[in-house]
């Protein structure tokens, strides 16, 4: 999937443990007990574990993704990471590191069209410029992004470590990582960020994130979702 629509952007899902039923069966270790398929008593049990917030069952199923984004994309879904370790959920991200490889081209994101500051969102925005001011705002935003490229490629070619090249970079050029999670996990991040106030561009990863999983979780995605209604 292509979320950004920009012919660089892209994440995959990569493997998945469990599903619906898991959740299910995970709930029933308790009782000491294992279903077999996920009829309406199983449904309605996923139902009452997210109305409740038991979530130690959501988190035996998980997920892996392959992302491709922009720095300050990546940046925002790393903050996830470090909430999820504090509740000793299983995870991982592993990330394309430049101190190892080198950017061979100027991959950045660039927005279709720019948006104004929210007058009552210190972090948010709303509209958009008018069409003269936006196509003057591309130009000096993509003349920066190119000469920080040029900048880093003239460094690397005098010798300089890539580790410390890297620095020139914005935070619009793409990265690649490798995300796993487990399903409370997955479903807290589509939360936060398809929720109010978080930015488009990670909004459009959240909705792809959710449409991936849908067809593996559907009955729980559907209770954890009416459970935060």
């Amino acid at each position: 999937m292509d979320p950004l629509q920009d012919g660089m952007s892209r994440i995959e899902l990569l493997d998945h443990m469990g599903g619906d039923l898991a959740v299910v069966n995970d709930a029933k270790a308790s009782f000491d007990r294992v279903a077999d398929e996920l009829g309406d008593r199983e449904i309605k049990l996923l139902r009452y574990l997210a109305e409740h917030n038991h979530t130690s069952p959501f988190r035996g199923t998980v997920f892996k993704f392959r992302v491709k984004a922009p720095l300050f994309v990546c940046r925002q879904w790393w903050k996830h990471v470090i909430a999820s370790n504090h509740n000793d959920e299983q995870l991982g991200w592993n990330e394309t590191s430049f101190r190892y490889v080198a950017i061979d081209s100027p991959e950045y994101y660039c927005p279709e069209s720019f948006r104004l500051q929210a007058k009552d969102n210190k972090q948010g925005s709303e509209g958009q410029l008018e069409l003269q001011d936006d196509a003057h705002c591309r130009r000096a935003y993509r003349n920066a992004c190119n000469a920080a490229y040029d900048a880093y490629s003239q460094l690397l070619e005098m010798g300089v470590c890539r580790e410390e090249a890297r620095a020139v970079l914005p935070p619009s050029f793409y990265t690649t990582w490798v995300w796993t999670a487990s399903l409370q996990s997955v479903l807290h991040f589509v939360d936060m960020r398809k929720g109010y106030g978080a930015q488009s561009q990670i909004v459009k990863y959240a909705e792809c994130v959710e449409e991936l999983i849908l067809p593996i979780v559907p009955h729980a995605i559907s209770a954890w979702n009416d459970a935060k209604q």
